[in-house]
């Protein structure tokens, strides 16, 4: 006991006054931002039992698990999708039309800690579903650049990708599961000599097989899907590629466009993804800020299919992005710290609650002080004025 007492759980932090207000800030604007945008706000468990995650890679060893007094076996949860498409398909299964959601939350996953990464971490995110189609999509990626923005990031980019690219590659490859698998995974690391060997150990025709191996090096402008669909033979792939262009097309419109780039070997960690994806980084962070994509298969494990898109955001990435740009701060009104002589004490409480009526911060006295004294427990306090109720 005497080796822990005083610290924190492996993968997790305190956060201090100063900061913690600043990221409440931002984590305030960015669900008010999904509010004009016409998300509705949920919450969900923050443990699920496991087979909510069963068959997803979010079951796997970094989740947190423990048993319940019955035996259940239950986790803590690792992303909000599956949580809120587990609800939406059984608390909100009779409302009809397109369900635009937003949440905050803290999520766990044990990975190793590093900047930017830890096994508690805060996302805000939002899911639309009952929605297909570029428009959509457009709507989700558009939102993820005004997301970033109100968070007060500048200079950053969103990349996309198109798993029907990918998987239509696949397909024409003939690849067996395994196979597959190990591109995927070759892609997730860019680890571009182990996707080479993959490659040629499948044994793929050779036109097929150097667009294989040149997908983690496809990134680039509109520019990039009009010169693929030249090459590509997939009627597959070719709508993939088209779909994309869409999504550009309609981000002009929403004035976003400047900030997307593509990325055709983009893949991510999570499993469920089926069309658009898209990645958010800022210059010079070497992780990703923000993700999502489509998810139309997801619905599907909990009796209730329907299309779907989305993205999260981790909350801590941008506060320490926003920390090392020098621009990660706090609003807040003007602090004054009332103190008072023996006796006046009831005529401080009243001036206090006065001063917070207007607006203001008030920090009272604890007990009676001099006038000098109050003037120095301002300046310890970091109030920005001091009143006094004396004789």
């Amino acid at each position: 006991m005497a080796d822990t007492i005083l610290q924190v759980p492996y993968g997790t932090r305190d956060v201090l006054p100063g900061e913690a207000a600043a990221r409440r800030q931002m984590e305030d604007k960015i669900c008010g931002l999904f509010t004009r945008w016409g998300y509705d706000e949920v919450a969900t468990p923050t443990f699920e039992y496991l087979d909510t995650f069963a068959g997803t890679d979010q079951s796997s060893a970094g989740a947190f698990k423990f048993f319940d007094r019955k035996g259940s076996i239950l986790m803590l949860r690792t992303d909000m999708t599956t949580p809120i498409a587990r609800m939406v398909a059984t608390r909100m299964r009779k409302d009809k039309g397109v369900k635009r959601l937003s949440y905050r939350a803290q999520l766990f996953r044990y990975e190793e800690a590093q900047a930017g990464r830890q096994c508690e971490f805060t996302q805000c995110g939002i899911e639309m579903m009952g929605a297909s189609g570029a428009a959509a999509d457009a709507e989700v990626v558009a939102l993820a650049v005004n997301t970033l923005l109100e968070a007060g990031l500048k200079n950053f980019n969103i990349t996309l990708g198109q798993m029907e690219f990918i998987n239509g590659l696949i397909e024409a490859a003939a690849l067996t599961d395994e196979q597959a698998k190990e591109i995927k995974r070759c892609l997730i690391r860019r680890n571009a000599a182990g996707l080479e060997e993959a490659v040629d150990a499948a044994k793929i025709p050779e036109q097929l097989a150097y667009i294989f191996k040149e997908l983690l090096f496809l990134h680039g402008g509109v520019d990039l899907l009009e010169d693929m669909q030249k090459r590509v033979l997939s009627r597959r792939c070719w709508d993939a590629l088209q779909n994309l262009r869409e999504i550009y097309e309609l981000a002009k419109a929403y004035d976003v466009a400047q900030y997307l780039s593509f990325d055709l070997g983009l893949t991510r960690s999570l499993d469920y993804y089926t069309g658009m994806l898209f990645e958010g980084y800022a210059a010079g962070m070497g992780y990703s800020l923000i993700g999502g994509g489509r998810y139309d298969n997801m619905m599907q494990r909990f009796g209730n299919p329907c299309p779907a898109t989305g993205f999260a955001l981790g909350i801590d990435r941008i506060a320490l992005t926003l920390q090392r740009q020098g621009s990660l701060t706090v609003e807040r009104p003007e602090a004054v710290f009332v103190g008072y002589a023996a006796g006046k004490a009831p005529e401080g409480i009243r001036l206090a609650s006065a001063l917070r009526k207007e607006g203001k911060r008030v920090r009272l006295a604890s007990c009676s002080m001099t006038g000098e004294e109050a003037e120095q427990a301002a300046r310890d306090s970091r109030c920005d004025a001091c009143r006094y109720v004396g004789d």
